[in-house]
C-alpha cells in the first residue's frame, strides 16, 4: 500500500459506531510509526477531512460535509429524481428511496417521505448489505455474468445465506429471474418489520447504476395495491433514467 493510500485509509476507520479515534489507536490499526501517523493526521486536518478534538482525538472534518453537499448538488440523479420521488411518496404514502452502487458498495443516496418517515436503520451514506433487500437485487440482476462471477467468488457464503444460491449457476439463475421480472419485492429481508419493492435505475448502458424503491411497514404493505405501486414506481424510474440519459447526451 502506498503512503497516500495508507493515509486515506484512516478515513475508513470512522463510522457511526466509532466516530472518534485517538492518534495512538489510528497508528496501531493502520500499522505505522507515531511520527508517520502524526504526519498523516496533520495533512488530513489541513485538508479539512479530519478535525482535531481538544483531548487529542480526531473526528471527521468539515470538508466531508461540504463534499456531501457538492455531491448532492451536481448529481443528476438527485437533482432530477428529488421532485419525482417526492411526488411518488405523496401518491403512495410510502417512503421513496434512491440507492446507488459504487464498485461493491450499495448506498442509499436520497429518501423522500410524506409519512413522517419510517424508522429505518439505513439512510443516506450508510453502506447496506450487498445481497439483502430489493435495491441490491434489482441492481445486481442487470450486471454482466463476468461481474457476478467475481462477486460470487468473493462472497459465496453471504450469497448462500441470503438464499440466492449455493453455486454460481444457482446464483446466476436467481439473478436472471429478477432481471426478467424487472422488479423485486423484499419482505423483512433487511429490516424485520419492513417491506420494499424496487426497480433498477439506468444511465446510458444496460447495467443498472442504482435502484428506486418504495418502502412501507410489512403489515401495511400486504394490504396495498402492489400492482399499482409497481406501475407508478416503474414510471418514475423510467422518467429519471430517461432524463439523466438525455442530459448526458447534451453534455
Amino acid at each position: 500500500m502506498s503512503s497516500s493510500s495508507k493515509m486515506l485509509s484512516i478515513l475508513d476507520l470512522f463510522s457511526v459506531e466509532s466516530p472518534v479515534w485517538s492518534s495512538e489507536a489510528i497508528c496501531s490499526v493502520i500499522g505505522c510509526s507515531a511520527p508517520t501517523g502524526y504526519r498523516y493526521l496533520r495533512e488530513l486536518v489541513e485538508a479539512g477531512l479530519l478535525a482535531r478534538l481538544g483531548n487529542g482525538s480526531y473526528t471527521l472534518g468539515p470538508r466531508v460535509m461540504t463534499l456531501d453537499y457538492q455531491l448532492r448538488t451536481v448529481d443528476p440523479f438527485f437533482r432530477i429524481g428529488q421532485p419525482l420521488m417526492r411526488e411518488l411518496s405523496e401518491q403512495t404514502g410510502c417512503d421513496c428511496v434512491m440507492t446507488r452502487i459504487f464498485d461493491e458498495e450499495i448506498v442509499d443516496t436520497h429518501r423522500e417521505s410524506t409519512s413522517g418517515g419510517w424508522n429505518l436503520a439505513y439512510g443516506r451514506g450508510r453502506p447496506r448489505p450487498l445481497f439483502k433487500g430489493a435495491a441490491p437485487k434489482v441492481i445486481l440482476a442487470t450486471q454482466t455474468r463476468a461481474r457476478l462471477a467475481r462477486l460470487f467468488e468473493k462472497h459465496a457464503a453471504e450469497i448462500c445465506e441470503a438464499g440466492m444460491g449455493s453455486t454460481f449457476d444457482e446464483f446466476w439463475r436467481s439473478m436472471q429471474r429478477i432481471r426478467k421480472a424487472g422488479h423485486y419485492v423484499s419482505r423483512g429481508e433487511l429490516e424485520a418489520q419492513m417491506s420494499s419493492i424496487g426497480v433498477p435505475l439506468f444511465a446510458t448502458g444496460p447495467q443498472a447504476i442504482g435502484a428506486l424503491g418504495l418502502v412501507a411497514p410489512l403489515s401495511r404493505f400486504e394490504f396495498m395495491d402492489q400492482e399499482k405501486l409497481l406501475e407508478r414506481l416503474k414510471a418514475t424510474a423510467e422518467k429519471i433514467s430517461d432524463a439523466v440519459a438525455e442530459q448526458a447526451l447534451i453534455t
